[in-house]
């Protein structure tokens, strides 16, 4: 179901209900206040036959039925009875009282003598009896009639109601429907907009007509997304341009290197040379592709993988372990004078392998800019921080390239002579990002750069 078409239901059955409720409680109120006004009137009528007939002996039937007529507040099959204090009945309008529409029993009587006046109803016929007290004697006196003005006026009433009821609903329905229509019509134009959008159309954005509504909210928050996708894109695209141009170049030696091997015949040194050099190559492309896969397996929001508890000061030293033995000239010096008294300070829930990862690449980094191949590692710890200082020597890296070092595949004219694919700090951003730090950056041109890690214990 559309939500213009649940929004219409809603809006009816809401404003529906509401008519409904105001339109029953109109017509009880009526009710309640026509039966109030008939029986005043009938109790009004009986206290002043009652006063005619048993205070004045002259007055007769004759006399009254002229006085009904000439009377305006007509009551219809108006029957009166009078009864003596021994239940007999002294006087009735009817001309045959066997025929009278009343029923009448002694329970009625008697209970019109304990409270002095009653109403009750019988069969279409609305009654009030009263007790009706004269000079020397008392009388019990019972008028009953049909409201047929009443029950007109009701039922002339309720028809009205429910036409009113019908229509009302109808106009309700057809309002909802109009409403709902221009209430969606934006996001109907949001949708056609979208749809319009295509990969090859990124750079178009929505009509935003008011930043104030839901609607334009909603627009504004497409917009955004929309940035963020072409941004996305844009980096792709980026990414396959320098993927495809670095696996160009090896490749490249490789397929030259075997054509002019296969020109003629050479001696044995110089093939043993060329596949050497291919033997090479090869091992740069597997490099670079287990470099990529490391910055795929990162490029996603997997904290399912911190599931190791590990002391920094312990890996710093299996890295170093590792990186002297593959580069015997590096020189890695740690400086652990501000450790913690507190072990647990030192501590920190991650993947070994992706921060071993990330802390290699750093000393890699910091010893090949240093001219003296050198790296100086310091700790500094808190209860609910932990910061870790990466130093080299080097050139240092200039004010407008340190917000682009961690593009992939990103590389200044300061690194241009040093052999490298500018993966390395892309991939060592996303695995700090990952482990809830923050990478950041003190360089200063000649001096030599700082990297600063910052790591947020939660």
């Amino acid at each position: 179901m559309q939500i213009r078409t649940k929004l219409t239901i809603q809006f009816s059955v809401l404003v529906s209900g509401i008519l409904l409720i105001t339109f029953l409680a109109v017509y009880f109120f009526t009710y309640f206040n026509v039966t109030d006004d008939f029986y005043d009137r009938l109790r009004s009528k009986a206290s002043s036959r009652a006063e005619l007939l048993l205070k004045v002996p002259q007055v007769n039937n004759d006399i009254l039925r002229a006085l009904d007529e000439t009377n305006r507040d007509l009551i219809y099959n108006e029957n009166i009875l009078i009864f003596d204090e021994k239940n007999r009945l002294i006087y009735s309008n009817l001309a045959n009282p066997r025929n009278k529409a009343l029923h009448v029993s002694n329970y009625w009587l008697d209970e019109i003598r304990k409270n002095g006046q009653i109403r009750y109803q019988d069969g279409d016929y609305r009654v009030v009896g009263l007790y009706y007290k004269y000079p020397f004697n008392r009388a019990v006196v019972l008028l009953g009639a049909q409201d047929l003005y009443g029950q007109a006026n009701l039922s002339n009433l309720s028809t009205l109601l429910i036409v009113l009821f019908v229509i009302l609903t109808a106009i309700v329905a057809l309002a909802g429907w109009t409403f709902s229509w221009r209430a969606l019509r934006p996001i109907s134009q949001v949708m056609n907009d979208v749809e319009g959008i295509l990969p090859q159309k990124l750079n178009k954005r929505l009509d935003v007509p008011n930043q104030n509504d839901e609607i334009g909210r909603l627009t504004s928050t497409f917009n955004k997304l929309l940035d963020r996708i072409e941004t996305a894109f844009q980096m792709q695209k980026i990414f396959v341009a320098n993927v495809s141009h670095e696996l160009k170049n090896p490749l490249t030696k490789i397929r030259s290197q075997l054509e002019v091997s296969l020109l003629k015949e050479r001696e044995p040194e110089i093939y043993q040379r060329t596949i050497r050099s291919v033997l090479e190559d090869i091992h740069e492309l597997a490099q670079l592709s287990n470099t990529l896969l490391e910055l795929a397996k990162v490029s996603e929001d997997k904290h399912d993988l911190l599931t190791e508890t590990i002391r920094v000061d312990d890996l710093l030293l299996d890295c170093r372990l590792s990186l002297s033995h593959a580069y015997p000239t590096y020189t890695i010096l740690l400086n652990f004078d501000d450790l913690p008294e507190d072990d647990a300070w030192l501590e920190l829930a991650a993947s070994t392998t992706l921060l071993k990862t990330a802390f290699l690449n750093l000393m890699d980094n910091a010893c090949k800019f240093s001219e003296d191949h050198t790296v100086r590692i310091r700790i500094q710890c808190e209860a609910d921080k932990l910061s870790i200082y990466f130093s080299d020597t080097g050139k240092g890296i200039p004010h407008e390239d340190k917000n682009l070092v961690f593009q992939p595949f990103y590389r200044s004219e300061n690194t241009a002579n040093v052999k490298g694919y500018g993966i390395g700090l892309s991939l060592v951003d996303r695995i700090i990002k990952l482990h809830n730090g923050s990478i950041t950056i003190d360089s200063t041109i000649g001096t030599g750069t700082t990297f600063i890690i910052d790591f947020t214990k939660i």
